[in-house]
């Protein structure tokens, strides 16, 4: 069976959408929690500390230590041990991190209007309108920060990200669930053997990303067939060793066969490539200013 993942804007309706989409297909729930607790659990990081991966605001030593980058890439093993089973549906942040490449996946994006979403918002905090536009606004920042940060894209509710976007506000929770269920099943994102091989591809490249962020590396990874490939999207003064470095810790994860390096498009921008300090204190206190 497909795996489905809903990403949702806050007050759309998604909660009854999901409960009877698991309901009718008997899926098994993943939350972002539940990613979170496992990448706590493997990584020995706080619960607290992951959570952070979500959220907009950004410690101010973040380029130094790059604690957020760290997060996800324990996140993204999390969700890449999941993916071994069956019947999942992901509701929140981390379904995003499945690549495109596993094409065994129905990726659901379930928004609304702002005068539903507001509608939604104050009467179930009671609060006025005015006050549940503004909450709407502060939540949506921490979507429009996720998504540009996995997808270099402003709009969470990009359509091109998703198979499926779902209109709260013009569609009733008969026909949205229908819609979920029914794409559930098409041919086209139903499991291969090449889409399970990705599964294992993309297990790969968390693994050697979590052994390179661990040892302070921020780097993107892809693999095929135990082969893989890191690409340097920061400029460095000594590449040779800097990739001599990173095909080293890649090289002592057993299913890693062989390792090549490129630089990306970023590398020839001007931000210098800085490898962790995990000395660097990861707390600031900062004024939080209303927008």
């Amino acid at each position: 069976m497909s795996v489905v993942t809903i990403f949702s804007g806050t007050f759309c309706k998604d909660e009854p959408v999901i409960k009877n989409v698991l309901s009718s297909m008997e899926y098994k729930l993943v939350t972002d929690n539940d990613i979170v607790v496992e990448a706590s659990r493997v990584s020995g990081m706080p619960v607290n500390k992951i959570i952070k991966a979500f959220s907009a605001k950004e410690s101010v030593f973040n380029n130094f230590t790059h604690e957020k980058e760290v997060s996800i890439a324990w996140l993204k093993l999390a969700v890449a041990k999941k993916l071994a089973e069956d019947e999942l549906l992901f509701s929140g942040f981390t379904g995003s991190l499945i690549p495109k490449s596993i094409s065994h996946v129905l990726r659901v994006c379930i928004i609304a209007d702002m005068k539903l979403r507001a509608s939604h918002a104050a009467a179930e905090r009671k609060i006025s309108e005015k006050d549940a536009v503004k909450l709407i606004h502060k939540q949506d920042e921490d979507r429009i920060a996720w998504i540009s940060n996995l997808f270099k894209k402003d709009d969470p509710w990009d359509s091109s990200l998703y198979d499926l976007v779902i209109p709260m506000d013009k569609m009733d929770l008969e026909k949205a669930v229908s819609l979920i269920i029914g794409n559930a099943g098409k041919e086209v994102v139903k499991p291969t053997s090449r889409s399970k091989k990705a599964v294992d591809d993309f297990l790969v490249a968390s693994k050697v990303e979590m052994h390179l962020a661990r040892e302070g590396h921020n780097v993107d990874i892809s693999a095929i067939d135990g082969s893989v490939t890191i690409i340097i999207n920061k400029h460095v003064l000594l590449l040779s060793k800097l990739e001599d470095e990173l095909k080293a810790i890649a090289g002592k994860v057993p299913e890693v066969k062989a390792v090549e390096t490129k630089v990306g498009d970023g590398y020839y921008q001007t931000d210098i490539y800085r490898k962790y300090d995990f000395k660097m204190p990861s707390k600031v206190l900062l004024v939080d200013d209303e927008r």
